[in-house]
């Protein structure tokens, strides 16, 4: 087994990073053994092999180590780890100080993980067998036939009318995969991703597998992420918003309730009933005065709620292009326009570049335009990407924009950063990383807003 790929590494949603308190540290134990080739050393010691298992809350927090021992002679290493949650941990391998290999282990309450391995050659020799593992293997044997049925649909191979069929059967073995293997990380995995598929082809099923999976509270991201779309596309935001409610009904995780909540003042904001938003995040500030994380939260949004809300006029910024034409706030009024605050060099956006490529094409028959305001470090990284590429719309030119001033008065806090603005000045939306994907329901507005006005 590749020690590197012992895991389908899926980053849950419902993994927070923002709890404060102290949770109650669940254990599991570990029973594992590492021996050295004769070819390396022929002593027949084996003592000293160091396993290290260290936990990070979120990327600002510090590196806790959780578990730190030695094997013996014989090379065996035993003990109980103490960790917060169920959830993949680094896992570092060192002999005489030097680092010889590195993996994770799902980590979860009363598992016994039995592993073994031998120096050199552990990113090939390592083995580990545990409750969790099993179930993971399992999940990623079934994922990797999946992908490659993915290749043949993405590649035309398998008929239209064959594909309700086909995508229904693995969604099926995704279900299965839970079933049979509940309250493991793998069972969440795949529950989510037979809901996922169910999104595409099935959506009664989708809310029938939703309802049944909340028996597992981390499922809730999954109604998040499926359900509440669908409902409130279907019923209206306010059946959307009940349905998130009656999530937090579902859980005591304070962690849990604080992320539903949030959800619920950025759905708020996005459909411009501001006024509901700001009451609600008052609440939130008042519950969670303590959770420094969710503070931060509530002021990042907050100065949205007051500045940059739907409807709202946009703040004046004003700039020169690289081909030398004056743009500012005012002068762009009477057109739509999408304006980009970003680093070129960052790989979201250059993954984003052709999609914005094409939504410009398709409305710019509404007179739809574009403008990057680059934030790169170096001009000649802006050239290099836009030589290699037919650019389309306006860049601005560097030294004709205050940086700092545009980051603190659009609160730029994560790139690439869009505001989507209507012909009237006023804000549609504005798009924060992978939010862009929602953009062409902001783009139907301002084309729905301009036939009214005609």
């Amino acid at each position: 087994m590749d020690i590197r790929k012992l895991f389908y590494l899926v980053f849950l949603t419902a993994i927070l990073t923002n709890c404060s308190s102290e949770p109650e540290m669940e254990k599991a134990f570990l029973d594992g053994r590492f021996t050295v080739a004769d070819t390396l050393d022929n002593t027949g010691d084996f003592s000293g092999i160091q396993l290290i298992i260290t936990y990070q809350e979120n990327v600002d927090a510090e590196i806790d180590t959780l578990f730190n021992k030695k094997t013996n002679k014989d090379g065996v290493i035993k003990g109980i780890v103490k960790f917060p949650r169920k959830n993949i941990y680094p896992v570092f391998i060192k002999r005489n100080g030097n680092q010889v290999g590195a993996t994770q282990f799902i980590l979860a309450d009363n598992d016994t993980l039995k592993f073994s391995g031998e120096l050199p050659g552990l990113d090939q020799n390592f083995e580990l067998n545990s409750r969790e593992q099993r179930a993971m293997d399992t999940f990623n044997r079934i994922n990797r036939g999946f992908s490659r049925v993915t290749a043949y649909i993405n590649a035309g191979a398998i008929e239209d009318s064959l594909l309700y069929d086909e995508v229904l059967k693995w969604s099926d073995l995704f279900w299965e995969v839970s079933e049979k293997n509940s309250n493991t990380l793998a069972s969440t995995l795949s529950a989510s991703e037979s809901i996922r598929l169910l999104n595409i082809i099935d959506k009664e099923l989708m809310m029938n597998r939703i309802d049944e999976s909340l028996k597992d509270e981390e499922m809730i991201f999954a109604a998040v992420n499926y359900g509440f779309p669908y409902l409130s596309k279907d019923n209206g935001l306010d059946s959307g918003i009940s349905y998130l409610d009656s999530l937090a009904e579902l859980t005591e995780n304070e962690d849990y309730i604080l992320g539903l909540e949030q959800k619920k003042i950025e759905v708020m904001y996005d459909s411009s009933r501001v006024e509901e938003a700001k009451s609600a995040l008052e609440q939130f500030e008042k519950r969670y005065k303590n959770k420094v994380n969710a503070m931060d939260w509530a002021k990042n949004i907050g100065y949205d709620l007051a500045y940059l809300a739907p409807g709202f006029r946009i703040p004046s910024f004003s700039f020169v292009t690289q081909e030398g034409d004056s743009v500012n706030s005012s002068t762009l009024i009477g057109k739509p326009y999408i304006l980009e605050i970003t680093p070129v060099a960052s790989r979201l956006y250059q993954n984003q570049y052709d999609r914005t490529m094409v939504i410009h094409q398709i409305y710019q028959n509404y007179d739809l335009e574009i403008f990057t305001i680059p934030l790169d470090r170096s001009e000649v990284t802006v050239n290099a990407f836009f030589n290699e590429r037919v650019k389309h719309w306006g860049v601005a030119a560097f030294g004709t924009f205050d940086i700092q001033e545009l980051i603190q008065k659009f609160n730029v806090t994560d790139v690439p950063t869009r505001i989507l603005v209507d012909q009237n000045g006023n804000i549609v939306r504005k798009y924060v990383t992978t939010e862009f994907t929602d953009v062409i329901q902001g783009m139907n507005t301002v084309v729905n807003q301009s036939k009214n006005q005609n």
